[in-house]
């Protein structure tokens, strides 16, 4: 700890303003025993290193009893702060001063001239009486009032070297110079105590036999400080706006218990059999209690003076010695503060626990969303904590769980008289979670059972112990995508400032690893949004079909899906237009609407004896949703359809964990129906990932062909490529982007066996399918046949070209290649191309092949581009 080298204030050691509160004395503003015990220790290892000497004073107030007795508490209030504030002005800003308890001071003085000790603390100590020298006047109308002081020193390193050492002899010769301040010469005393005088006690244990007696004496009386100290502290909490909010949240009945209990922990504190084990062991679940409730620092210490003012003014009505009186006194005050200690520790201990969590990286390291949901579920005070998202009935179903009320939390809210729901009109949509959905701002509710909002679930939760909750929006990357339930075990636990802080950036975490797992392209001001999601809530989906064609047969194998809206008016929207505006449970409900027409068109095509293959696309977020298999086993039940006749397309999306991704295509995969991956090499697939997952289709995305004008070789190399990937892994291989002839022809001559595109046909309405037929005849007995450059050139790719890196090369026979064929249609504007081809295919110049390879490959380029 970095305290000022010499100080008379207390020396922060926490930057947190409830930490400087803790340890300052309430009454005046003086530090207190908690700030003495971490600036002692410190001031002894600066004096070690610095090789100087220092003095530990305990100040004890003379005749001071009688002004509380007969003026009264504030009266004695007002004399302790006059004279802390002349004590300070006598002290110097070099030395530390200290209130303990009542009217016991502790003052040290730091780096004493080492030659000269003993000349120095008098000149200091004869200062510091000063305070003392002229009277308190505390009223106009009372007599002014006089006091003395009473001082034990003990020097460092001459007396000990430990702190609890030096404060043992200082407050022993304390002791001595109150026994003897009748006919003292001094009112301080340092040094051995003579033989003469009455002993005294041995080192002090608030715990051990003389402690226990002394408290067993007066048991009886201890006993009814309670109510003393009730009457006077929670009328003086309820003045203040956080600890009233507190305390509204409870009932009479709740507010009956917290009395009995907070008394009977009081008893135990000054019990004489209490240990130290079992104050420690009460202190630590107290203060994870008041942690979780907003129960600061400076109230407890604020709650433990008011105590011990109490406790004081109830000992100083008993007929005690005043030895008897002083021991009872240091062990109250020493289980207090071990108390006190013990419970801001925990207090401390709990906000780190919270702030752990947010400290971890999100997503790294093999971390998933159940173990960032199972670490919160840990945290104290959590009784459970889920991940909700409305279904396209309007009900919020749960996607994730955690927690030691998670099975019954979930048992009440898929239960279908209290699952909450989207529809504000019933109970069941007036609660936490249909608000923060609504409203997309955190919902807190202080007192669970008394909160008007959700009278549904209080007969059913009470009895589970839940005293509070939060239900938080969780935002994706442009809008709400779920809510994140929290459920306390402790009421007001979510509405203390820290704990506020905290669910602010677990929201911020949540919206990171939801956009991590979710790619929904909207901007937050995406026109027509909301329009957009109404129609598809009101039936506007209208899927369109493109068939997929065998492009050696022309046969159709398959159709796709193509999703679009349809408003009133009759204007069909595409989905550039309408899917950025929809959410992940939007989406879901795209897909559910869309799954529903595909499986109606191959149940009226079966009743028209056809068997028609549709294949349909399945948007990332909604392959995640826990229900996403079971959606699609119920729609092919009710539809009669065979799983194998649907396929689902797969949009790559590497933001997307891949082991979740692998394990909800595997539920899929054990239905029977095909998956295909769309866009490939966009995003996660590998090779590693061919041969570890049993893909069905590969679809070669219509961008690989866009520059086949401008740059046709490096085109053909990706599309040769990626249809021998296929091949090798045994996929089936779709084309999609067939726009022309000479692209059909390119992607034919390079082993491509199936595609789709405006040269097959258009996308059309499910109508439109019935009186479709392929535009192209296609010929199983010349697909060597080409008509353009473009096809010349994918042929001389796969065939004609000298590859290094390939088996040797030879020339096809004339009147075997379609090459030659190609080029004599026209003769006269292929001359060059029929002079370098016969080089290229004349076996007695071997030597000239490759450089007419390359420069057969220039001319076509020429020509393609001329």
């Amino acid at each position: 700890m970095n305290f000022p080298e010499h100080s008379n204030s207390v020396p922060p050691s926490s930057p947190a303003e409830e930490a400087r509160l803790a340890r300052t004395d309430p009454l005046t503003g003086l530090p207190n025993r908690l700030a003495l015990d971490e600036y002692l220790p410190w001031a002894l290892e600066q004096a070690s290193q610095q090789q100087q000497v220092m003095a530990v004073g305990i100040i004890d107030l003379d005749d001071f009893k009688p002004v509380n007795d007969f003026l009264g508490h504030e009266k004695g209030n007002t004399l302790l702060i006059e004279l802390t504030r002349r004590l300070k002005s006598n002290l110097g800003e070099e030395n530390f001063l200290a209130r303990l308890e009542g009217d016991e001071f502790v003052v040290i003085f730091n780096a004493l001239i080492e030659t000269d000790v003993l000349a120095e603390l008098k000149k200091l100590l004869d200062r510091l009486h000063c305070a003392v020298d002229s009277p308190f006047l505390l009223s106009e109308t009372d007599k002014p009032v006089t006091i003395g002081m009473s001082l034990g020193l003990a020097l460092y390193p001459e007396d000990g070297t430990r702190p609890r050492e030096l404060l043992r002899k200082a407050d022993a010769a304390m002791y001595q110079a109150k026994v003897n301040k009748k006919d003292r010469r001094e009112w301080w005393h340092w040094g051995p105590i003579p033989s003469s005088t009455p002993s005294i006690e041995p080192p002090f244990n608030p715990f051990g036999e003389y402690a226990r007696q002394s408290l067993l004496a007066v048991q009886e009386h201890l006993d009814r400080i309670g109510n003393d100290f009730f009457s006077f502290f929670y009328a003086e909490l309820k003045q203040q706006a956080t600890p009233s909010n507190i305390l509204q949240c409870l009932t009479p009945d709740e507010w009956k218990k917290l009395i009995e209990t907070q008394a009977n922990y009081l008893k135990t504190l000054i019990a004489p059999q209490s240990t130290i084990e079992s104050i420690t062991a009460q202190a630590s679940h107290l203060g994870q209690v008041h942690a979780l409730i907003g129960v600061s620092g400076s109230w407890l210490t604020r709650a433990m003076s008011t105590y011990w003012a109490v406790f004081r003014r109830h000992l100083d009505t008993m007929p005690l010695m005043a030895r008897e009186r002083h021991r009872i006194m240091r062990a109250v005050a020493a289980r207090l503060l071990l108390d006190v200690e013990v419970q801001l520790d925990n207090i401390q201990k709990v906000m780190d626990q919270y702030n752990a969590l947010l400290s971890i990286p999100p997503l790294t390291h093999g971390r998933r969303k159940q173990s960032e949901l199972d670490d919160l579920a840990l945290l104290p005070g959590i009784l459970a904590c889920q991940v909700l998202r409305p279904n396209t009935q309007g009900s919020f179903t749960i996607e994730r769980s955690s927690g030691a009320l998670s099975a019954e939390l979930t048992r009440i809210l898929t239960n279908p008289e209290t699952q909450p729901v989207l529809d504000t009109r019933v109970p069941a949509g007036q609660g936490l979670i249909a608000s923060a959905w609504h409203t997309g701002q955190v919902q807190i509710s202080n007192a669970y059972g008394q909160d008007s909002r959700t009278l549904l679930w209080q007969p059913f939760f009470h009895p589970l112990g839940l005293r509070s909750a939060v239900a938080i929006p969780i935002r994706g990357t442009q809008d709400i995508e779920c809510i994140l339930v929290l459920i306390g075990k402790y009421p007001h636990q979510f509405a203390i400032d820290w704990m506020q802080t905290f669910v602010t950036s677990l929201q911020n975490r949540r919206h990171q690893i939801s956009v991590t797992y979710q790619r929904v392209s909207l901007s937050p001001d995406t026109p027509n949004a909301s329009f957009y999601r109404k129609l598809l809530h009101a039936n506007g989906l209208a899927m369109f079909v493109q068939p997929v064609i065998d492009l050696h047969t022309g046969r159709m194998v398959k159709i796709e899906a193509l999703a679009r809206l349809v408003d009133p008016a009759g204007r069909v929207i595409l989905p550039n237009d309408f899917i950025p505006a929809l959410r992940a449970s939007d989406l879901s409900t795209l897909f559910l609407q869309g799954l529903k027409q595909c499986l109606e068109l191959i149940q009226i095509s079966r009743d028209n004896e056809q068997e028609v293959h549709i294949a349909l696309n399945l948007p990332p977020s909604t392959l995640l949703h826990p229900e996403c298999s079971l959606w699609i086993e119920e729609n092919l039940g009710r539809y009669a359809v065979m799983p194998r006749q649907l396929t689902l397309e797969l949009l790559e999306d590497q933001e997307f964990d891949i082991q979740e991704v692998d394990l909800a295509m595997k539920r899929l995969k054990r239905l029977g129906v095909q998956l295909a991956i769309d866009d490939l090499g966009s995003g996660y697939s590998s090779l590693q990932r061919f041969s570890d997952f049993p893909f069905d289709i590969i679809k070669i995305d219509r961008s690989i062909l866009k520059n086949i004008s401008s740059d046709p070789i490096k085109t053909l190399k990706l599309i040769r490529t990626m249809v021998q990937i296929g091949h090798d892994f045994e996929r089936t291989v779709i084309v999609e982007g067939l726009e022309n002839t000479d692209i059909i022809e390119v992607v034919t001559l390079l082993g491509g066996r199936f595609g789709q595109g405006y040269a097959l046909a258009r996308p059309m309405p499910i109508q439109a399918l019935k009186s479709w037929t392929c535009p192209m005849d296609f010929n199983p007995a010349s697909q060597n046949t080409f008509q353009s450059y473009l096809g010349a050139l994918a042929y001389y790719w796969r065939h004609l070209r000298i590859d290094p890196t390939a088996p040797p090369y030879r020339a096809p026979a004339p009147e075997d290649c379609p090459f030659r064929d190609f080029l004599l249609r026209h003769p006269a504007k292929n001359k060059t191309g029929i002079e370098l081809l016969d080089i290229l295919t004349n076996p007695n110049h071997p030597d000239k092949h490759q450089e007419s390879s390359d420069q057969l490959r220039q001319w076509l380029l020429e020509q393609i581009r001329g």
